[in-house]
């Protein structure tokens, strides 16, 4: 079995990505729970809102993590350190230029957001525009590091980052700073986590034998200009999938209910986190396969079902020990919400399948489903918006959602298989 192990590539990148994940996951929920047992529920209900926000206004960053990604690991095909360098210098450029001007103006919209969100105070919001602007340098170094599939760099570093917000977060939150602290530690967290990422991209650095010509350069220049747009537009599709559900709680529901709601979503989302790994093995693995002119569906078949293994399982646990789980987890604050619990994991599992999909897709150049999973997810926050006044109505709609999606995701692999053998 080990052997097995060893001599497949996509199970030994996914055990070994997995087991920092899990360790950085574990990390991550502590300070979850950590601060859902120091806060109030209204007050959890805030952080949760909040982190959410800054998952969707972190899309750009990771539509950067996916392009650098998916264009170091053709490096790494051609074993060309010199135009990943290049690649690196180049980006780095852009995010200065750019990325300045974007977070100023995002300064400007703190008063809204905060009425929208019902908030207090503006300096979590400050905060957040920090991680955004952070954020594009991490994903340019962690999207180098995953195209040239060191995924034990990777892990480590997540497991940096999460050991260091979750010691402060708690910290800061008993020295009464509540969502002040619980923010701040993750701007600080993601600090650390960047400059730590440097010693890992030493070897991009080293002297390179081989020196390629500047065309190849231009052509992969080209290539990434036309490819920034779609998947720019997936990734906010996804994220919008994958958390408008919680901000448009935190607007529509009552201060207790979008707390519950808050608590519903962390822990049916520990299937998401452990099952994230595959995703991005798959991407990394696949695009690689993809510029070799290779087959990757065996590899996407291997990820289908280690995906649907994991939530599947997860699921029917949810469904037999819900209260047992949210008292283990949070005490017993959430306990009279717990029929909820398996319903919010039948949504993430279902998620969880899109991502696959749409990872898939992106790391072949098959770009036509995102614009389909845009408009999906748009109409998910319009008919929330509409209807969604309770903790079961926003479920409800966002099941339904998702199974669009992953219909629509299924066809258009079904369609690139297809192209493949024509």
């Amino acid at each position: 079995m080990i052997n097995r192990i060893k001599n497949n590539a996509f199970a030994m990148n996914s055990l070994i990505l997995f087991s920092g994940t899990i360790l950085g996951s574990v990390l991550n929920y502590f300070f979850h729970l950590a601060i859902g047992r120091l806060v109030s529920i209204e007050v959890y209900g805030e952080i949760e809102s909040l982190l959410s926000l800054m998952t969707i206004i972190s899309v750009p960053a990771m539509t950067l993590l996916m392009v650098t990604t998916k264009y170091s690991a053709q490096c790494k095909a051609d074993n060309d350190t010199r135009s990943c360098k290049i690649l690196f210098w180049e980006i780095n450029k852009k995010i200065i230029f750019y990325g300045l001007p974007l977070f100023f103006l995002s300064l400007a919209l703190i008063p809204f957001i905060k009425d929208f969100l019902k908030l207090s105070d503006n300096l979590p919001l400050f905060f957040l525009w920090i991680i955004m602007y952070v954020s594009f340098f991490t994903s340019l170094n962690s999207g180098i590091l995953s195209g040239w599939q060191k995924f034990k760099d990777v892990s480590a570093l997540g497991i940096l980052g999460a050991l260091f917000k979750l010691i402060l977060g708690i910290f800061l939150v008993k020295l009464g700073f509540g969502l002040n602290g619980a923010i701040g530690s993750f701007a600080l967290a993601t600090i650390v986590a960047y400059l730590a990422s440097f010693f890992t991209l030493r070897f991009l650095f080293l002297p390179q034998k081989i020196d390629h010509s500047p065309q190849k350069n231009i052509e992969m220049f080209a290539s990434l200009k036309k490819y920034i747009l779609p998947a720019f537009v997936g990734n906010l599709a996804i994220t919008i999938l994958g958390n408008a559900d919680m901000i448009l709680a935190k607007h529509a529901l009552d201060a207790t209910s979008a707390g519950q709601y808050g608590a519903l979503t962390i822990v049916s989302k520990i299937i998401f986190f452990a099952t994230g790994v595959i995703a991005t093995v798959l991407f990394s693995m696949s695009a690689e396969n993809d510029h070799k002119k290779s087959n990757s569906l065996k590899t996407l078949f291997q990820a289908i079902s280690l995906l649907l293994l994991v939530s599947i399982s997860s699921t029917i646990l949810y469904f037999i020990f819900p209260n047992f789980i949210l008292s283990l987890l949070f005490g017993n604050k959430y306990t009279n919400i717990a029929s909820f619990l398996g319903w919010f994991a039948i949504l993430v599992t279902i998620f969880s399948l899109v991502n696959v999909f749409f990872q898939y897709l992106l790391s072949i150049h098959q770009t036509r489903l995102v614009y389909w999973l845009l408009a999906i997810s748009l109409s998910m926050i319009i008919f929330i918006k509409l209807f969604g006044n309770t903790i079961s109505g926003i479920l409800t709609i966002s099941i339904i959602a998702q199974i669009s999606a992953v219909i629509l995701s299924g066809y258009f692999v079904i369609s690139s298989k297809k192209k493949a053998l024509t």
